[in-house]
């Protein structure tokens, strides 16, 4: 079954620090299963890597695998139906960021499970009636 996939479980496939029994059975799923993003999903997981490099949580060389792993991957990106004030609503009804809310939204849209590492976005989910993946 199709799922949505959230950047927090995509950096635990490559970053050795966030890795997880859940992820790693999300990565073999997405092998044999088409997994959906929200078009903001390039940034959010760049913005992760940046991140863990400027905090020598990741070398340069292995952002930059990351980076090259995570670049060959193929989602089927969405481009998100909410404007700015809808996103912003979703955000504070769920107490999330914009980033978390824009997975919810896809979830919700398209009927489907989250495969998900985030707390506040498992809470979130809980919440709306959508199941994790």
């Amino acid at each position: 079954m199709a799922f949505v996939l959230d950047a927090s479980v995509a950096v635990a496939w490559v970053v050795p620090s966030q890795a997880s029994e859940y992820a790693g059975r999300i990565r073999l799923r997405a092998k044999r299963e088409p997994f959906h993003v929200p078009a903001v999903f390039p940034a959010e997981v760049s913005n992760v890597i940046i991140t863990l490099e400027r905090r020598s949580i990741l070398s340069a060389q292995g952002a930059a695998t990351a980076a090259g792993v995570l670049s060959r991957l193929e989602p089927v990106v969405h481009v998100l139906r909410l404007d700015v004030a809808e996103l912003r609503q979703l955000a504070n009804r769920y107490d999330l960021s914009a980033y978390d809310a824009a997975y919810l939204a896809l979830a919700l849209d398209l009927r489907l499970p989250v495969a998900c590492g985030d707390r506040p976005l498992k809470r979130a989910l809980s919440r709306a009636g959508v199941k994790l993946a």
